[in-house]
Formats: structure tokens, C-alpha cells, sequence
């Protein structure tokens, strides 16, 4: 009977936790990826940069969503998108480093009404889908050595979240 049980417990439970997708990587790994990808950005391996930030984007890590911001901005491996690349802002600036959110709001400032009103809307989409709160990621502010600069590192805490793609054109954009 108990084997039976045991059993028929196991089929239910593999296939429900294949489904989800659940995405298990070491915290390590993860800035290690997001060192990399930050260092191929810099190089000018646009590619290489998306590959490596562009999942960790996805899962709220501020950085990769920052510079992923700054390659949809530039059209730098994507395609040119002010609206997709203020979402990513948007969204990175959550992290409370102040030299993000002023640049948020410097070129927030200089978009038309319609256009704020745009950004708005991707960056409260993109809040809902990739901020902080949303995928369980938690981050802490520290100075580099003894410069300004500040450092963030961010983890996420062990809960499953929704994985949501990026978006790679404003087509794709949900602006309703």
C-alpha cells in the first residue's frame, strides 16, 4: 500500500516541478555571469553581453537590467529602442543608485508628454515582471574601496517566480 502511495506521489509531484522550470543556480555563478557579461559589454562584445545579462536581466539582478538598458538605448546588438531601454532603466533604478535614477529622470524629463507617458507604462510593466519585489531579489549598497562609486550586489531569495522573455522589439511591447 505504502508503495503504491509512494508512487503514485512521485508521478504527481516530478511532472508539477518540471513544469514550473525552475531555474537552480549557485549565487557565485550568478555574479560571476554577471561580471562576465559586464566585462563583454565594456569590451564591446555586444553579443556575448546580451547572452550573459539578458537572464540575469530577466531575474532582477540591477546591473544586467543597467546595462541592458544602455544596449536597447544604443542599439547595440538589439534593436534601438528608446522605449524598451527606459524600461530597463526604470526598472534597474529601483536599486536606489543615485547616479541611475538621475539619469532616469534627466532623460525622462526630455521625452515629449506622450512619450513619458510611454516609458511610464513600460517601466511599471517591467516593475511588475522584473523588479525587485516581483522576483524575490533583495540588494545592498556598498562604496568601492575609497572612492563614490557605489557597488550593488543582489540576491535572490529562494522562492520561485515567474520567468517572463524579453522584450526584443516595442512590437511586442503590452502598453494598454
Amino acid at each position: 500500500m505504502y508503495k503504491i502511495l509512494f508512487v503514485i506521489i512521485i508521478a504527481v509531484i516530478l511532472p508539477a516541478c518540471q513544469s514550473n522550470r525552475a531555474i537552480i543556480k549557485d549565487i557565485d555563478a550568478i555574479h560571476k555571469q554577471e561580471r562576465n557579461g559586464i566585462k563583454l559589454y565594456q569590451q564591446g562584445q555586444y553579443a556575448g553581453a546580451f547572452e550573459e545579462l539578458g537572464e540575469l536581466a530577466t531575474w532582477g539582478y540591477k546591473d544586467a537590467q543597467y546595462y541592458l538598458a544602455f544596449m536597447f538605448l544604443k542599439g547595440q546588438h538589439v534593436e534601438q529602442s528608446t522605449l524598451i531601454g527606459m524600461g530597463w532603466l526604470g526598472v534597474a533604478a529601483e536599486s536606489g543608485i543615485e547616479e541611475w535614477v538621475a539619469f532616469y529622470d534627466k532623460v525622462h524629463r526630455k521625452a515629449s508628454p506622450e512619450m513619458q507617458l510611454r516609458i511610464d507604462a513600460v517601466v511599471a510593466d517591467y516593475r511588475r515582471k522584473f523588479g525587485m519585489k516581483a522576483q524575490f531579489i533583495s540588494c545592498r549598497k556598498s562604496q568601492i574601496g575609497t572612492s563614490k562609486k557605489v557597488a550593488i550586489k543582489c540576491t535572490k531569495e529562494d522562492k520561485i517566480s515567474k520567468i517572463y522573455p524579453i522584450d526584443l522589439t516595442e512590437s511586442q511591447l503590452r502598453l494598454d
